[in-house]
């Protein structure tokens, strides 16, 4: 189930492109998979349709997603390249709103990759089924 926030300052269908691109880069959504139709998701969501038509017409121009007339929305089936762009996108993302919030509490550069090594390496032991 897709969940947007009505009241954020990002527009809804940047919301929808946002989280159809996770999706498809987490492996949610796989290459050829059809969508939901546009009066579905816009049902689903209680959004006006066209918030969901200019949503996936974006998705479409970036070559995430195909449409194929008369029939539905398809995830791009050879959208390899574009899923590893849109995960680095996201981990600068991550990244950027750590660092942001690090620098808040007044952590210097030095401590913010300390802290990160750190992080990695326990999360490295997790993965491993280490430390448990």
């Amino acid at each position: 189930m897709m969940t947007i926030e009505p009241a954020s300052f990002i527009p809804i269908y940047e919301q929808i492109k946002t989280e159809i691109k996770s999706r498809i880069s987490l492996g949610a959504l796989r290459p050829n998979e059809q969508l939901p139709s546009i009066r579905d998701l816009a049902g689903e969501l209680v959004v006006n349709p066209n918030t969901v038509a200019r949503a996936y017409r974006d998705l479409e121009q970036e070559g995430f997603i195909t449409t194929r007339k008369g029939k539905a929305c398809f995830v791009a089936g050879d959208s390899t390249a574009l899923i590893g762009r849109e995960k680095q996108r996201l981990l600068g993302e991550v990244f950027k709103r750590a660092i942001g919030e690090a620098g808040k509490y007044g952590f210097s550069d030095e401590e913010m990759q300390q802290a990160f090594e750190e992080s990695l390496k326990a999360n490295r032991g997790k993965n491993r089924g280490e430390g448990k």
